[in-house]
Formats: C-alpha cells, structure tokens, sequence
C-alpha cells in the first residue's frame, strides 16, 4: 500500500473476536498529527449501549442473525439455536464452523458500522483483528481470508496476536508501569474463554516466547453447569428435550460466575424459570437455579481440580518454556483475568508482588483498544521497516566506515607519529652531547611506535563513532517507528552500544596496532629520495646509510655506489660516529628541507599500512557488523511489538 493510497483512510477498527466475549475500538489515523497529540483509542457501543457482548449468534430460518445479547432473547431462542464458543483455528474456508464463524464477523461488522454511521463510511476505514497467540501464520492468514469473505475491509497486514496487542496496550497506559519492566521481562496474562495464553518477552530475545494451555475460563461455567445438571433432573430432563437450548443455560450460569468475581464479597442468586423460554407443561414449575456465597466458588473449583491446572500451566511455562528468564511485571488481559484467585497464584508461581501484577480497568476491552491503537501504529510506520533494513544490509557491506576510519584514525596516526618524529629530529640537533646517526635511528624508529601507541587505545573509539554518524538516519528512522507503538515514545529506551560489548572473533586489536606499527617502520625504508647525500653535505652524506635511508635516502644511495657491499663495515662505523653540533645541524637542516615531502610520505605510508592491512580491515569490519547485529538486536528487542 502506497503512502498516497494509504492517506484517503481516516480512522482504523481493532475488533477482538473473542472466544467469549467481542469488543471493538476505533482510532483516528490522524496521519499530519504529532505522536504525543494523538487521540487515545475509542471503545465503540456494540448495541444496547454496551461495549462488550457475548460472542454468541442465532441464525434464524429465514436467514436472519441475532448476535451477542439478542441471541439469547425467549422469541429467538424458541425459533433456533444459539450456537455460543464457536471460535477455533480454522482449517477450512468452506468448512461448518468456519463458515458460522464468517457470519459472526459479517454481523458483529454490520453491527459496527449501524452503530456509528455518523463517522464511518465504505471507504474511509480499514479493520484490523487478533488470533490466539499460538495460532501460526498460515492459520492467520486463512483466517484474514475469512474476515475478507465476511466483508470486512481487512489489509494484508490487518491480523495481529492478541500479546502484540495486549503488549501494545500496555505501552500506551502509562499507569501500567509495564513499560519499564517489558525490556527486563514481562509476561502477558490472556486468561481466555478457552484457552490460558502466555506471551513473554525481553531486551534479549529475538521474538517472543508464546505457548497455550487448555484451561480457559469456559471450563468453570462448564463444570458448575454439570454439576447443577447432575444434581437436578429437571435440568437433564430440558437438556434432553432441548439440545439446542443447552447453551442458553451454559451462557447463564457464565453471567452468574462473572457477577461472583465482579465482587467476591457478595452472595449471588440466579434463578431461571423454564416456562420463560419454553411451553411445555412437563417442565413448567421447574427451574435452574444457582446460588454461591463468597469464597464458595473458589472453593469448587479448588475440589476439581481447576486451581491446580491452573497453578501447573503456570509453573510449566516458567521451568519448559522461559527457564532462566527474569519477570520483572505480569499484565493481565481478558474478561476472566478479574478471577480473584489468578493473582495469588501469580505471586505463588512466578514470584512476582501484586505491585508487579497490572490489569486495565475493564479487561475485556484490553485486546480491541490493543489492535486498534496497533493497527495505527502500523499503518503510520508501514515500509519504513524495509528502508531500516535495506539502510543497514548497505552500511554492512559497503566501506564506508573503514574508509573514513582510514582517514580519522590514520589522521589521528600521522598527527602523532609525525609530532614525535619531529621532536626526535629536534632534540637530535640540540642535544648537549654528540650523537650518531644510529642514535637517530633508534630514536626515530621508537618515536614511530610510541606515536603509534598513543593512540591505538583509541581505535574501538574511532569505530563507534564514526557507526553513530553513519547510522544517524537510520537512528532517526527507527526512532519515529518506536514512538508510534509506545506511549508517546516515552517508554523504550534504545540501548547504548559500547564495542567492549562487540564480539571480533578473538582479534586483539592491540595485536593489529603493533601490527600497523611494525607495516609503518617496514614501510620507512620506501620513504627514499627524499633529502639527497649532497643536501646533508660533504663526508657525512657519503657516509650515510642503512635504515635511516628513509630519511636521507639519496644519501643511501650514494654510500652503495661509492662504498659497494665490500665497505659495509666502514658505513657501519660511520653510522656510529658520534656527530658534534656542527654536522648534527646539518642533518636537521637538511631533514628541515624536505619536510614537507618527508611528511607526505609518511601520511601515504600509513594510508596504504590501513588499507592494505586485510587483519585490520576484517578486524573494523567485524567489529563494525557487530554493532551494527548488536543495534539490530536492540531494536528488535525495543521493537519486538513491530513484526
């Protein structure tokens, strides 16, 4: 989608299309407003002005639908059946459930649009939707191809898991305080209609470690029915002449549990009489009933057995799925989550304080506000996910950093080199006491490595900061991604990056700067030419020789042809002769007299030492992919809500 096409879309609706329960949310894209000014996530009315409805449907006989609340009314349920936790992974397009399940997500959008049409009209929308964590991408995919079978205008993008969203959610509540704890470990909480989901991520991972277990919350309005029916036959006897109404009855007693947890101190009653939804003379007087004091529900579901499933899913995910890892905050997601033995249970297993337990206020809205303020962020970030990484691929595999730590760090090189070598020369003119110009060359030669040592400490400097001036764009680019799934951006800190961190494959990079040094001082012998013997003057330029050719290489010359292999003891002595002040100015006037060439050698000298240095060039190169893998690696953990 081109940005153009993009830009004639004015609001984005996160549906979540729950197992038990549906919501939606809608945002403004807002696409000229700044990050910190848009507007929050809106909870849209689902009718009856309510934000939540069951996820429930009757579908009559003349091909008319009823959805949520209205499936279950007396007239509808006696002309067909409710069908309610008809959700799952589909696996057929053209398959039963699949295809109740389009309708259910053709009605709940019909539903949307009716109910706000003052703002919404066939072109200026786009719809975004959650699966279950576990649910993998070719399973998301055919379930995309539903919601477009639905009507649904649904982009290729457009489907989402339910932790990205929570995790989203979580970013954007700035009272959460889960923000700050998401990089050092936070689990998300999805107690679902059928399954308990966990979702947890950190700075260190490279995605998020989801797994599932089949102990949703429907199993305690499942097991509370079948113990009212086992002991009524009145209700075995409905059951039994009723099929199609067993889900009414299930759907109640689920109201009477969310009614106990709404607030667990209260005594809750819930009596249905029978001869409100049906006409039968058989079963007119009877009715289901269901009564539960405080604490006498968890009480129940502590003697089957639900608390300890519950209590080992939870102590299974932490040892087999994220053993090691730390869990600094816990947020709690779906309507069920206001369960009030979870977080107890929470603290047991995870070993977390309440404190560190966040929940929104109203859970069952937590996934719709999610995926929509989500589907914003995607949408106002598309494609600027495949320019970071195409930035990145390039700055790898092109030399532009090690050229410019060529020209720095080489610059840094000559600066140092090039003082001492002066210096040498200097105290090598005015020293009170007379010297040869063996003294010189030992002296030059040491000043070459002690210039060389002052600054290759310096280099991983070089390196990293020369990575920050190239990955400046793509910094920037990142950082205009970040903000769009955090709050505000205030959340996610992008971490800073040190090369003692970076991984060079066991290159000591001292090890290279003795190497660069010892290429320099091989390289002085090519620094000829420069002064010639009769610059120096008279016998000292015939006498001259040896390594210090660099410097007075003409002179070099001139003792070879003079003296020839056969006299390299005399040059030997002649390179030891004490020189008095006279001859010892000489030398420095005629070093003085070809600087600038002497210099100019020296800088090519250590251009081509860098360049020509394949240890070297791989040592930047690893070190620079390695921080370029390590940033890569901390924006994915930053970014890790952006797929």
């Amino acid at each position: 989608m081109t940005e153009q096409e993009k830009k004639q879309y004015e609001y984005v609706i996160g549906i979540d299309l729950g197992h038990g329960e549906t919501s939606a949310a809608l945002c403004p894209l807002q696409w000229d407003t700044a990050i910190e000014l848009l507007d929050p996530a809106k909870d849209l009315e689902m009718g009856g002005n309510k934000k939540v409805i069951p996820s429930a449907i009757t579908i009559l006989e003349n091909g008319n639908a009823h959805i949520g609340d209205a499936a279950f009314n007396p007239d509808v349920l006696k002309q067909a059946k409710v069908r309610v936790c008809f959700k799952k992974a589909p696996q057929d397009i053209n398959g039963e459930s699949e295809q109740l399940m389009i309708r259910y997500m053709q009605e709940v959008y019909k539903r949307i649009r009716e109910q706000n049409s003052a703002i919404l009209t066939d072109r200026n929308h786009l719809v975004y939707i959650a699966t279950p964590s576990g649910w993998d991408e070719k399973t998301q995919q055919l379930y995309r191809q539903m919601a477009q079978q639905a009507g649904i205008p649904i982009p290729e993008t457009g489907i989402t898991k339910e932790s990205r969203a929570a995790f989203v959610r979580a970013q954007h509540d700035t009272t959460s305080g889960l923000g700050r704890n998401i990089e050092k470990g936070a689990i998300v909480f999805d107690m679902g209609s059928s399954t308990l989901d966990f979702t947890y991520m950190n700075k260190d991972l490279p995605k998020l470690i989801d797994h599932g277990y089949d102990c949703g919350a429907s199993f305690v309005e499942k097991s509370v029915y079948a113990k009212q029916k086992e002991q009524e036959d009145a209700i075995q006897l409905f059951e039994r002449k009723y099929p199609d109404l067993t889900d009414y009855l299930v759907f109640e007693t689920r109201k009477v549990k969310e009614q106990v947890y709404f607030d667990p101190s209260l005594r809750v009653k819930k009596t249905i009489n029978f001869d409100d939804i049906i006409e039968d003379e058989e079963l007119e007087d009877e009715r289901f009933r269901l009564v539960f004091a405080p604490g006498e529900l968890n009480g129940f579901l502590g003697d089957n057995g639900y608390l300890k499933e519950i209590r080992d899913a939870m102590i299974d995910y932490k040892t087999n799925h994220i053993a090691g890892q730390n869990i600094y905050g816990v947020f709690m997601t779906g309507g069920a989550s206001r369960m009030d033995f979870l977080k107890p249970l929470i603290c047991e297993c995870w070993g977390v304080t309440e404190d560190k337990i966040y929940r929104d206020q109203d859970p069952s809205l937590t996934i719709s506000q999610g995926v929509a303020e989500l589907a914003r962020a995607d949408l106002r970030s598309s494609g600027k996910d495949t320019e970071i990484g195409k930035d990145i691929a390039q700055l790898k595999h092109c030399d532009a950093i090690y050229e410019d730590f060529i020209q720095n760090f080489g610059g840094a090189i000559y600066e140092s080199v090039v003082g001492k070598v002066a210096d040498t020369v200097t105290d090598f003119a005015n020293s009170s006491s007379d010297k040869s110009l063996n003294q010189l060359q030992n002296s030059i030669s040491s000043a070459v490595r002690n210039g060389i040592d002052t600054v290759s400490s310096d280099a991983p400097r070089y390196i990293q900061e020369l990575i920050t001036v190239h990955t400046e764009d793509i910094r920037k680019k990142v950082d205009s991604i970040v903000a769009n799934y955090t709050s505000q951006g205030a959340n996610i800190q992008i971490p800073t990056l040190s090369i003692d961190k970076v991984n060079v494959s066991g290159i000591n990079l001292n090890d290279v700067m003795k190497e660069i040094s010892n290429q320099i001082t091989e390289q002085s012998n090519k620094w000829s030419d420069v002064i010639t013997g009769a610059a120096i003057g008279g016998a000292i330029g015939l006498l001259l020789g040896g390594p210090l050719a660099w410097i007075v290489g003409g002179a070099y010359l001139i003792g070879k042809k003079f003296f020839g292999e056969s006299e390299e003891e005399k040059k030997k002595k002649a390179m030891q002769k004490p020189l008095d002040a006279g001859q010892r100015l000489e030398v420095y006037n005629s070093i003085d007299s070809k600087w600038g060439e002497i210099t100019d050698n020296i800088a090519s000298s250590i251009v081509n030492s860098l360049r020509s240095n394949q240890k070297i060039r791989q040592s930047v190169k690893k070190a620079v992919d390695g921080l370029l893998n390590a940033y890569e690696e901390s924006l994915r953990s930053s970014r890790i809500l952006i797929d």
